[in-house]
Order: C-alpha cells, then structure tokens, then sequence
C-alpha cells in the first residue's frame, strides 16, 4: 500500500481513508518526493534507476544495454576544504 500525505510539525496528515483496523501495528517508511534520499539517508538513485531500466522497453527503443557502460566516473573527485 502506497499513500501520500503531509508533515505539518510532528503530525503526518494522510490524503486518503486507511481501511486499516484500529491498534493494527504498522511500519512506515518515509521518503521525500524533492530529493533522492530517504529519510533514514539511503540512496534512492540507484533503485530508481533500476527499476526505471526493468520498466521500459529501452532495447525495442533501440537502446542497447552497452550504451551505459561507462558513462559514469568512478573517480572519487576533487577535494574540498571548508
């Protein structure tokens, strides 16, 4: 189940009706639509990277597995001194 809501100071207002019964224990897992971190500060990049590969049809698109290879630098970059 996937719902969207709101954080107003330490209340979280769910848009739609919950057809959970009362004292049913729940887990909830926050992320942020603005940004590519959840809350607890795993990266979402490579999930939705993935999962958008899985998605979409890229070869019948014409878009060959090996157009990705080494497209991103591994190096660690530069150094920055505050």
């Amino acid at each position: 189940m996937k719902l969207k809501g709101i954080k107003r100071k330490n209340t979280i207002e769910i848009f739609q009706e919950i057809n959970i019964p009362d004292g049913q224990e729940i887990v909830i897992e926050i992320l942020c639509e603005d940004s590519t971190t959840s809350v607890s500060g795993e990266s979402q990049f490579w999930k939705c990277l993935e999962n958008f590969r899985q998605e979409q049809e890229l070869e019948a698109a014409g878009i060959e597995p090996e157009t990705f290879a080494d497209v991103r630098d591994t190096s660690p970059g530069r150094e920055v001194t505050w």
